[in-house]
C-alpha cells in the first residue's frame, strides 16, 4: 500500500514538472517579446534579440508614444468601444440563434442550421460583400461597421448549440408546461447553465474584435475610429517603407527602431488581453472541451 501511494506522488510529481515546463514554454515568448522591446536597436542590429540585453531602454515606446500620441489613446478608446460593443451583439445573436435551432419542435431548426453551415463553406467573395457592406448597408466610418460584420461567427455558434443539446431537454418541457415562453427559457434557464460556453465565445469574438485590423483596413477613412490594431499596423508600414528609401524621408538622419518596435507592438497590442485572459480562462477550458464533445 505505501508503494502504491509512494508511486502514485512520484506520477503525480512528474505530471506537475511537466506542466510547469509547458507552462514556461508557453510564457517564454511573451517574456522574451517585452525583453526585446527594452533592447537598443543599436544592439539588436549588432547582437541580435536577447533576453537579457547589455542595456535597457525604453527609446522605442518613447518613439511610438510620441510620433501617435493622442491617436494611439483614440484609437484604444475606438478598440475598447469595439471589442465591448462587438462581443455584446455577436455573443447575443449567437446564443438566440443556437438555441432556436436546438428547439426540438421548431420545424425549420435543420434548415437555419443547413443555412448557417452553408455560410461556412461559401461566401460571396470580397467585392460583393464590399458593395453590400458600403453601398446597401452604410456601414462606412462608425463604430457598427466594425462590429456587424463579425456579428455571429457559425463555428462559435455550434460550440454553443453542442453545449446547449448537451443539457437535459426535460427542463425546458417542464418550464412550458408551467407556462414559460422561450425568452424567458432561454434567458432563465438555459443561459445559466450553459455559462462555460458562454463564456468561452465571449473570449474568442474579444479576441476577434480587439486583434481586426482588416474591417478598420476596408472600411474606415476617418482617423477618429482607427482602432489600435489598424494604428500599429500602419506605423509598422509607414516604418518598413521609411526604412527602404531613407533619401526620400525626411527620416533620413534619424535610426528608426525597425526591429524593436515589433516588440514593442506586440507588448501594447496584448497587454489588455494578457490582463483579461485569468478571470476565464476556467470556464475556457471547460467550454471548450464540453462544447465540442457533446451533441
Amino acid at each position: 500500500m505505501k508503494k502504491l501511494i509512494s508511486s502514485d506522488r512520484v506520477l503525480t510529481g512528474i505530471f506537475y514538472g511537466l506542466l510547469a515546463v509547458i507552462a514556461l514554454l508557453c510564457l517564454f515568448p511573451i517574456v522574451f517579446a517585452f525583453a526585446g522591446s527594452l533592447n537598443t536597436e543599436a544592439e539588436v542590429v549588432r547582437n541580435g534579440f536577447s533576453l537579457f540585453p547589455e542595456t535597457y531602454s525604453l527609446e522605442t515606446y518613447k518613439y511610438v508614444f510620441q510620433t501617435q500620441g493622442f491617436r494611439l489613446l483614440n484609437a484604444y478608446k475606438t478598440s475598447l468601444i469595439v471589442t465591448i460593443g462587438g462581443t455584446l451583439i455577436s455573443v447575443v445573436i449567437t446564443v438566440m440563434y443556437a438555441y432556436v435551432i436546438t428547439i426540438r419542435d421548431f420545424r425549420f431548426g435543420k434548415f437555419f442550421a443547413f443555412f448557417a453551415y452553408f455560410t461556412m463553406i461559401f461566401n460571396g467573395g470580397m467585392l460583393s460583400w464590399y458593395i453590400v457592406t458600403t453601398k446597401y448597408l452604410g456601414l462606412k466610418d462608425s463604430y457598427l461597421a466594425m462590429m456587424l460584420p463579425y456579428a455571429m461567427n457559425v463555428f462559435n455558434m455550434y460550440l454553443v448549440r453542442n453545449f446547449m443539446k448537451g443539457l437535459p431537454y426535460e427542463l425546458v418541457e417542464s418550464a412550458k408546461m408551467d407556462g414559460a415562453g422561450h425568452f424567458r427559457i432561454l434567458w432563465k434557464i438555459v443561459v445559466p447553465l450553459s455559462k462555460a460556453g458562454i463564456v468561452t465565445i465571449v473570449l474568442f469574438y474579444a479576441l476577434q474584435y480587439w486583434n481586426d485590423f482588416y474591417l478598420p483596413l476596408m472600411l474606415i477613412n476617418d482617423e477618429e475610429f482607427y482602432s489600435i490594431q489598424y494604428i500599429l499596423y500602419k506605423m509598422m508600414a509607414n516604418i518598413q517603407f521609411l526604412a527602404a528609401n531613407p533619401s526620400s524621408s525626411m527620416a533620413a538622419h534619424v535610426v528608426l527602431p525597425t526591429q524593436t518596435i515589433k516588440m514593442a507592438i506586440t507588448c501594447i497590442a496584448i497587454g489588455p488581453i494578457i490582463f483579461f485572459y485569468p478571470f476565464v480562462q476556467k470556464y475556457f477550458v471547460k467550454g471548450v472541451t464540453v462544447g465540442a464533445l457533446k451533441g
